[in-house]
């Protein structure tokens, strides 16, 4: 009895100290989280101040970053337009689309003309602001006896202008390290080294920023390739002139009248035929001389 009743109080003893700890360590937290500059996650005033201040920031990036994510950003769009028309009057058709073009703010690029048995025509290349496609090319389409053929492609460069921004960023942020390095070498190999790296940095950049001027020309003028013609009146007429018979005198009459030319002009060279009868004459002289000269000798 005596041994139950102390292993009792041994209990009732430990219990109470386990109470009491628990009680304590909870007062000890509620004091630590009401004393003035503390905070409930154990840090002080300045860093829960700072937290608080980075907090928002950090939260508002989020935000402009999803905002300029989902914000559309200006189509980048090349346009090619192929016309072919049938005009009334050429050089008025000519005469209006140089004036069109010009009014809108466009120029004219390459012209080939051709003449041919039964109709002229042009190739005329048009470069015209973007914003100005749709009305040139209605405005071309006016004014014409027929439309032959009218055909747009439109391609969008986007993806590709968007790649070619970026990549410039980047070895753009590649070549400024080795601009760092390059002023922190000392031997020349390491120079020399460095400087050939940046000559290929920079000509890749060169080169993507070329093909970004590109299309940029691309996108904000449009192309317009025009083939304008017209029909000639082309009708057979017969040859004017003499009947046959009429032709067959009018050869008798020409061939005599060179026949009397000849002969005129056989006489103007007497002179000629002169030379050549003295030369006959004096060859024939010649061998007759030759032929009796034995027999007179003998004689003498």
């Amino acid at each position: 009895m005596q041994k139950g009743f102390i292993y009792l109080l041994i209990l009732t003893a430990f219990l109470a100290c386990n109470n009491a700890s628990e009680k304590s360590a909870s007062t000890y937290d509620i004091n630590r989280a009401t004393e003035p500059g503390s905070s409930p996650e154990g840090l002080t005033t300045d860093e829960t101040a700072a937290n608080k201040a980075e907090a928002p920031s950090s939260e508002s990036t989020a935000t402009d970053q999803t905002k300029t994510d989902l914000t559309a950003s200006a189509p980048k769009l090349i346009k090619n337009g192929y016309l072919t028309v049938e005009v009334k009057d050429y050089a008025a058709y000519r005469k209006s689309v140089q004036d069109l073009v010009k009014q809108q703010g466009g120029y004219l690029g390459n012209e080939t003309e051709a003449n041919e048995t039964y109709r002229i025509s042009n190739d005329l290349i048009i470069r015209v602001p973007a914003k100005s496609f749709d009305i040139i090319m209605n405005g071309l389409m006016s004014n014409t006896i027929k439309i032959d053929s009218k055909r747009i492609e439109v391609q969008d460069v986007g993806e590709e202008y968007a790649d070619l921004q970026a990549r410039i960023l980047t070895k753009q942020a590649v070549e400024k390290r080795y601009l760092d390095i390059l002023n922190k070498a000392g031997k020349i190999t390491d120079i020399l080294e460095v400087e050939e790296k940046l000559r290929v940095i920079r000509e890749e950049i060169e080169a993507a920023q070329g093909r970004v001027k590109y299309l940029e020309s691309q996108v904000s003028f449009s192309t317009i390739n025009l083939n304008f013609y017209k029909v000639l009146d082309a009708h057979y007429t017969p040859p004017s002139g003499p009947g046959f018979f009429s032709r067959i005198w009018s050869g008798l009459v020409k061939g005599w009248e060179n026949i009397l030319d000849i002969i005129i002009g056989l006489v103007y060279l007497w002179p000629l035929w002169a030379i050549i009868f003295i030369v006959i004459l004096i060859i024939r002289r010649k061998k007759l001389t030759f032929r009796i000269w034995p027999f007179r000798k003998k004689e003498l």
